[in-house]
């Protein structure tokens, strides 16, 4: 069994986040990120049927639906909760996007989607809300105190591109918001690149603790990523429960992800619980290998 733990299918408002062609940009000016990049159909279409196909043929059982509300970024929870009950087999689990600049009204949200709609947890994107803020930031602190009591899921996501400039990806903020709420799940979305080393060095810390997942995601798959090697090494060694497989789709498509994340050399036990069991141990989600 395969689970993606973030996807964003091209449903409604979801495809905001379809990331824009890769000839649209100069050559001169093109990110890395889409380096090797390949255009799906579902993505040039913008069809969320078409996704649905892609999923079977990369043999993706599940996906977990990844809200987010940050800047001109707005997904509606009312969609990614529409599209889980359509396929309710196909993706058992839903976070709901929260922006949390104006405090009470996040809270709100937080309430209505994971009591009254079955959200499992919450994703937050600080770096980019307006204005940004770091993931330690004392403000968010309502956010994941609620996500924490009401059972939920944080996932957080901290990369160099999530903020104004890198220190927003910084581990040592990651480190203090878990130690500040140890009853948290928190699943660090991109990794913290291009900080590997240190967010390696914050889950060995957190061990103890035990409420830190990773998701590594394109920062570690794209050829000639640095780091890359440095997850396998954890996953095979000492981290082989706490890292989870996502392609981030729409950022990677589906079966390139999985094509770039096996040329690794997992041990197979360790890629087992990457690609399912880990993320079906923290979700709840029944699993068959």
């Amino acid at each position: 069994m395969i689970i993606d733990a973030r996807v964003r299918p091209p449903y409604k408002s979801l495809k905001q986040v379809l990331a824009s062609e890769p000839g649209a940009r100069s050559p001169v000016k093109r990110s890395p990120l889409v380096s090797g990049y390949e255009r799906t159909p579902s993505m040039v279409q913008k069809s969320w049927e078409l996704f649905i196909e892609e999923m079977d043929a990369a043999m993706v059982d599940k996906g977990i639906l990844v809200g987010r509300q940050a800047g001109h970024r707005i997904i509606s929870n009312d969609d990614i909760a529409e599209l889980r009950d359509r396929y309710p087999d196909r993706f058992p689990v839903a976070l709901a996007g929260i922006n949390g600049v104006n405090t009470g009204e996040a809270v709100q949200e937080i309430e209505r989607t994971l009591k009254e709609m079955r959200f499992r947890g919450i994703a937050v994107d600080p770096g980019w809300w307006l204005p940004p803020r770091y993931v330690d930031d004392t403000h968010n602190f309502p956010l994941y105190q609620r996500c924490a009591e009401l059972g939920g899921v944080l996932y957080l996501t901290c990369s160099l591109m999530q903020g104004p400039d890198i220190s927003y990806a910084e581990p040592y903020r990651i480190q203090r918001a878990a130690n500040a709420f140890p009853t948290l799940p928190i699943v660090v979305v991109h990794g913290a690149f291009p900080f590997t080393s240190e967010m390696l060095g914050v889950m060995i810390a957190n061990a103890p603790l035990g409420n830190l997942w990773v998701i590594p995601d394109f920062f570690q798959f794209i050829p000639g990523f640095p780091g890359a090697q440095d997850w396998v090494e954890a996953a095979n060694h000492y981290l082989g429960d706490r890292i989870l497989y996502a392609s981030s789709y729409p950022v990677r498509p589906l079966r390139q992800s999985l094509d770039e994340f096996r040329r690794f050399s997992y041990k197979p036990e360790v890629l087992e619980n990457l690609l399912a069991r880990n993320a079906a141990t923290l979700f709840g989600i029944k699993v068959t290998i």
